[in-house]
């Protein structure tokens, strides 16, 4: 199954994702949108993975970040990733925080530890992805530089991971483990 691991984003950062978004649909940006209940951090994206492995990593992951003290970051901008002077995905930036980056580093250490391939894109930058650009106006970059977004606190006291099922109308996200700084793993009861 395809797995990723990811912070869960609060309600307020939601409806910022969907004013946002209708915003640059008004701007002309055609995209493949996130849906407002899939919106999150990812943290490690780690392909297909089976069942006994998902399960061994969530418990090493979990053992690692046992006692962790939670922590805040905020939503401090809009950005964009692009590839040829072509935007390519667009997101909320979260302020990158020396927890949440001690936090990702420590997880980093504990899958390198356990063999577990991930997606590694060299610099880590918190964001969450509003949708990957099929269309985009001629004057993209200009327009987007009016786009302010409320700077918004996020409290981390967690991560989950998650399995991915690609089907035509998207993604379909189904939670298998919370990692709870304090509280230990929950394991979803499928």
């Amino acid at each position: 199954m395809r797995t990723f691991i990811a912070v869960d984003v609060n309600q307020e950062i939601r409806e910022i994702a969907t004013d946002v978004i209708d915003r640059l649909v008004g701007l002309g940006f055609k995209a493949a949108w996130t849906k407002p209940e899939n919106l999150h951090l990812t943290l490690f994206f780690l392909g297909e993975m089976d069942e006994k492995a998902v399960e061994s990593m969530a418990l090493s992951l979990n053992k690692r970040l046992q006692g962790f003290p939670s922590f805040s970051t905020n939503l401090v901008d809009f950005g964009y990733f692009k590839f040829k002077q072509s935007p390519r995905v667009l997101f909320l930036k979260l302020e990158p925080t020396k927890s949440l980056q001690r936090m990702y580093l420590e997880m980093k250490s504990e899958l390198t530890k356990c063999k577990v391939k991930y997606d590694d894109q060299g610099n880590f930058v918190p964001h969450v992805t509003l949708g990957r650009v099929k269309e985009y106006p001629n004057n993209w970059e200009e327009l987007v530089k009016e786009i302010q977004v409320p700077k918004v606190s996020l409290v981390i006291d967690g991560v989950t991971i998650y399995s991915s099922t690609l089907t035509p109308q998207g993604p379909i996200y189904k939670w298998m483990y919370k990692l709870k700084f304090e509280g230990g793993l929950v394991r979803n009861a499928r």
